[in-house]
């Protein structure tokens, strides 16, 4: 099912649960992310009450035993009937399951890399539901294009589309800034060109939430000598080190090897310095140097180490208490906030020339998806997006929502 964002997907998958569980079958609902879980058992128990149960590695061993117990026994009282979670929920012991829906199809955190075992759970839920001859229902804004091609292509699969948002409501506008120009215009206040400035500042007058997205944490990619050249790399895996503002460490996001920040370079005892890029952190402080009134915070894997973090965030920024939400990619997918009139990319030439095949595809899926988060409920939203190359095609495929 390919719907565009805010075209009334979950709508369409609470309907099939309800005609699967009056057939007295079992549903597993899969989400990319545990940050999603939140919003969408909300619905789920309001149509479905206590036969939702969520699964996902936060969860402790006594939790997940019982959550086992519950999907393994038909016929008790207390038993799951609709089990929403993250991939690792394939494994859990169905008895007679007849929907799976893979929501977000297209994301590659259904892939697990680390630790074995190596699967993806997109695949291997299709896998799953051969085993009960169950249906699969894979949904997304911007499918991936192996399952685009199983679909238009071989005809392995169905194929139906929902061209229109919920309501008739109008995609976001898509405004592209040219930051080359703009910082040659001195136009730029810190890492934010005067047109999103402006549209933040606007956004907060007028009572309205904003998301921030810029798809690296941390607050400063790497460290420099300015002397010698020296770069603080991982002693694992001889890639570059983040520095981490808040822990005054350099952390290796591939084996989180840790270090503390050296005052002198370690080569040639030259003064260090941070690097232009800006993660997520640095992007807080900065927000917080121009807009000290509005209320600020931060969703990405430093902040949601903890069990309920993802839930007490939602529920803040659902309830007003936060003014701008500043995020990686966990904040660009499935989350349905009425009040988001605005999203902020900051960088979109981080994404596009990343090195890996799909950074193209990726860039397409992930700007389309956080832009979906603007204006859901009542007026077009608005999304600005900053590059240094706004001439190129991908750009302007982005901003006609040319999918195709």
């Amino acid at each position: 099912m390919h719907g565009v964002t805010s075209s009334g997907k979950t709508e369409i998958y609470i309907h099939l649960i309800q005609e699967t569980l009056k057939r007295k079958k079992q549903v597993l609902y899969l989400l990319p992310e545990i940050a999603l879980t939140w919003q969408i058992i909300q619905r789920l128990k309001r149509h479905f009450g206590k036969t939702v149960g969520v699964y996902h590695s936060k969860f402790n061993d006594n939790e997940k035993v019982d959550i086992w117990k519950k999907v393994m026994s038909p016929d008790s009282d207390n038993s799951f009937q609709i089990i929403l979670g993250a991939r690792s929920a394939i494994f859990l012991p169905y008895h007679n399951l007849g929907l799976i829906i893979i929501d977000e199809e297209h994301e590659n955190t259904f892939r697990q890399q680390d630790p074995a075992p190596r699967y993806h759970a997109r695949d291997a839920a299709i896998v799953l539901a051969s085993y009960f001859k169950a249906k699969v229902l894979l949904g997304s804004a911007t499918p991936s294009m192996e399952s685009i091609f199983n679909a238009r292509v071989r005809k392995k699969i169905g194929y139906v589309e929902l061209k229109e948002r919920f309501k008739e409501i109008k995609m976001p506008e898509i405004i592209v800034v040219d930051t080359k120009k703009e910082r040659k215009k001195n136009k730029m206040k810190l890492s934010f060109s005067f047109t999103m400035y402006d549209a933040i500042n606007t956004a907060l007058k007028n009572n309205e939430q904003i998301i921030l997205f810029q798809n690296r944490r941390g607050y400063a990619p790497f460290i420099l000598c300015q002397q010698c050249g020296w770069t603080a790399k991982c002693n694992n895996c001889d890639v570059s080190m983040t520095y981490h503002k808040y822990s005054g460490k350099l952390v290796c996001h591939y084996c989180n090897h840790e270090q503390i920040l050296p005052d002198y370079c370690p080569e040639c005892g030259g003064t260090l310095e941070l690097s232009k890029g800006i993660g997520t952190e640095k992007l807080e402080e900065e927000i917080n140097i121009l807009f000290p009134e509005a209320k600020t915070a931060r969703m990405d894997l430093d902040t949601m180490r903890r069990k309920h973090a993802h839930q007490t965030l939602i529920t803040q920024f659902e309830n007003h208490e936060i003014d701008i939400l500043i995020g990686t990619q966990m904040v660009s997918k499935g989350l349905n906030f009425e009040n988001v009139s605005l999203v902020g990319i900051i960088d979109v030439d981080s994404l596009m020339f990343f090195p890996d095949f799909r950074s193209h595809e990726r860039t397409f899926q992930l700007v389309t998806q956080v832009s979906g988060r603007a204006g859901r409920s009542h007026r077009q939203g608005k999304v600005i997006l900053q590059t240094s190359q706004p001439e190129n095609i991908l750009i302007k495929k982005i901003i006609s929502y040319d999918f195709n």
